[in-house]
């Protein structure tokens, strides 16, 4: 029986097989994902994310050969997976405190055939060295509450180049507007990039 107790940010061992399969249509793309007990949106993509990556994905199309860009908080690795198809010349970092989800989203990168991708266990980005992101999406934890929140925006500016971007989705009535507010005193800077279906994503541009 699964912990149903437990949330999706709370680090749980991997599965013993991948759960249901899902198809994802993105653009010409078919992506097939596993996911299970225990991660976020475990019935396919949400809508967060799916607006996340198509509000973002124009402005990193000119990125750089060999550039990395985070997925944050990749959950089963939907976002990163979908990063690695339409940005061939980046490599994409995908990371979560939850074995589970990054052991899926491993499991889902080799799935599709996604040879730019990494996928490591961990507290945000705590352990990666500073100024190494062209850019960041993250679709954050709010019910892990503020501090860890902060703490993820925190070492994603530290984590990124000057002129990346951090790309974040919120629901509005989840606090976008106050974190709005706090990522602008965190980095100087936050725009509205897309208001839709009750979310909101923000950009963050790392000035200095």
């Amino acid at each position: 029986m699964p912990n149903t107790s437990s949330h999706y940010f709370t680090p749980q061992t991997p599965l013993p097989e991948p759960g249901e399969i899902h198809t994802v249509k993105w653009g010409e793309s078919t992506f097939r994902f596993a996911t299970g007990e225990g991660v976020f949106a475990k019935s396919g993509l949400d809508a967060g994310s799916h607006l996340l990556l198509q509000t973002a994905l124009p402005s990193l199309a000119e990125l750089a050969g060999d550039s990395l860009v985070g997925d944050l908080g990749c959950g089963w690795g939907a976002v990163g997976c979908v990063l690695a198809r339409e940005l061939p010349q980046a490599r994409i970092v995908l990371s979560d405190v939850n074995p589970r989800a990054v052991a899926l989203a491993r499991y889902n990168a080799e799935l599709n055939h996604l040879k730019s991708t990494f996928c490591c266990c961990g507290d945000g980005f705590s352990a990666v060295a500073a100024n190494t992101f062209e850019a960041i999406l993250c679709n954050p934890p709010i019910r892990a509450g503020n501090e860890v929140m902060l703490r993820l925006f925190e070492n994603s500016l530290r984590c990124l180049k000057k002129d990346g971007n951090l790309f974040a989705v919120i629901r509005t009535a989840q606090g976008a507007k106050s974190w709005q507010k706090r990522l602008k005193v965190l980095f100087g800077n936050c725009e509205v990039l897309q208001i839709k279906s009750g979310y909101r994503v923000l950009r963050c541009m790392k000035a200095i």
